[in-house]
């Protein structure tokens, strides 16, 4: 046992300069070899980290290891931070690609404006306010939960504007410099965080419910051309943060000892997570060079926004569902092409690590053809994916996607078939 303690303490020091190489990649300068430099760490992290957590589920598989094992997951530092550093991880990550996110949207949806999110952000405390009048019973007295949300707000508000008034970062539109973080999604994960500790147990729905408004907040955020990727991923990660801090807090002056939501699966690993999800990201269109009314053009970059669904049984096998809108830009004020798709399919999940799940699916769906909004073409769409999700919570996950789309659709003039490649990231609301 000793013998595999040394062997954990020495990949934990290997962690460390992976995490100090990937700090130094980020604070480089060039975009092109920022972002290479930082797949690179990235990867190396990866590496490091992947033996470490088999090391703490096989390799130091004694009940002993385990039951320490449980202990630091019961650990308020680790209950606070389990959400929210994974997202402030990301979001560090998301500065290489903020811009090139924030060209698609300006090509493809320049003057997109809404105010949902003004809303949207403030449904989960609605919610959770509207069943405890309703006298369904949570988690919390009235005097609890309302101790709790206040410290939560304060503390987010606190950080929030802190940051936005010493960053002073630049938001997108050019109109100021408060860009991050996002505090529409910190409000909007906040409230969302607070559902679901108040009323998980009710139903999987709840945290279902509360994170994807969220994501949608987030969305929207970035849509209207108000924030940057990484600012939306910061603000997520604070607002969970605040809510774990507020209602730990909160336990203590009540005397009451803290419900931690440890993964119930944290030592056997047998459960694969289902989901729905909200993705962003751009695709990549294939033929990118062709004929329309006689003249060649180019397509740009397009922007591709997903709702997707999928429901796993212990084996790994699982029946994917995807609703998916393309939108791209062609040269020379020739209008915007799009398409849009319903497919479903199976799929599998495999558990590489502890929480991390390697995806995989293949679909068939009907889909259009789209341009200047006016349908051309329909026909049907084959969808070959794969995907990385991080589980982060019981409730939710991050995920990285590749989607290639094969479609029966005719591209115009230029005699072959649509077809498109897409990646982006994902945040997943698990059941």
């Amino acid at each position: 046992m000793t013998r595999d303690w040394l062997h954990l303490e020495s990949m934990l020091k290997r962690l460390e300069f992976q995490i100090r190489n990937l700090s130094n990649c980020l604070s480089s300068t060039g975009n092109r070899t920022i972002r290479w430099r930082a797949l690179w760490a990235v990867f190396s992290l990866l590496v490091t980290v992947s033996p470490i957590w088999a090391s703490t589920s096989d390799t130091l598989d004694i009940q002993d290891n385990l039951s320490r094992i449980q202990k630091l997951q019961r650990t308020s530092a680790y209950q606070i931070t389990k959400q929210g550093v994974p997202l402030l991880f990301a979001s560090a990550l998301a500065t290489t690609i903020d811009k090139r996110i924030q060209e698609t949207r300006q090509v493809n949806m320049s003057s997109f404006s809404n105010h949902f999110d003004d809303y949207l952000q403030y449904a989960p405390m609605a919610a959770m306010f509207g069943m405890k009048l309703a006298g369904v019973k949570g988690r919390s007295t009235w005097g609890e939960m309302m101790t709790a949300d206040v410290i939560s707000a304060a503390l987010m508000a606190g950080v929030v504007n802190g940051l936005k008034y010493t960053v002073k970062r630049e938001r997108p539109n050019q109109r100021k410099n408060n860009s991050f973080p996002s505090g529409h999604t910190a409000t909007a994960f906040m409230a969302a965080t607070m559902l679901y500790k108040e009323y998980k147990d009710l139903s999987p729905w709840v945290g279902i419910g509360a994170y994807s408004a969220a994501t949608l907040v987030a969305t929207g955020r970035m849509m209207n051309n108000r924030h940057w990727l990484s600012d939306v991923l910061a603000g997520a990660g604070i607002g969970i943060m605040s809510t774990e801090v507020g209602y730990l807090l909160s336990d203590l002056i009540f005397r009451k000892k803290p419900l931690f939501d440890v993964l119930d699966d944290d030592v056997s690993y047998t459960r694969i997570p289902s989901f729905i999800e909200y993705s962003v990201g751009y695709s990549s269109l294939f033929p990118r060079q062709i004929i329309m009314d006689g003249k060649e053009l180019t397509s740009y970059q397009g922007l591709n926004t997903t709702i997707s669904a999928a429901y796993y049984l212990q084996s790994g096998w699982g029946l994917n569902l995807q609703a998916a809108i393309l939108s791209a830009k062609l040269t020379q004020g020739q209008g915007i092409v799009g398409a849009t798709s319903f497919s479903m399919g199976p799929g599998y999940s495999y558990r590489l690590i502890p929480r991390i799940f390697l995806n995989s699916k293949v679909e068939i769906g009907y889909c259009q053809l789209l341009y200047n909004h006016d349908v051309l073409h329909k026909g049907i769409s084959g969808t070959a994916a794969t995907s990385i999700l991080a589980q982060i919570s019981p409730a939710m996950g991050l995920r990285l996607y590749l989607d290639y789309v094969y479609t029966s659709l005719p591209y115009f003039d230029s005699g072959k078939r649509l077809n498109y490649l897409s990646t982006g990231l994902a945040i997943s609301a698990l059941f």
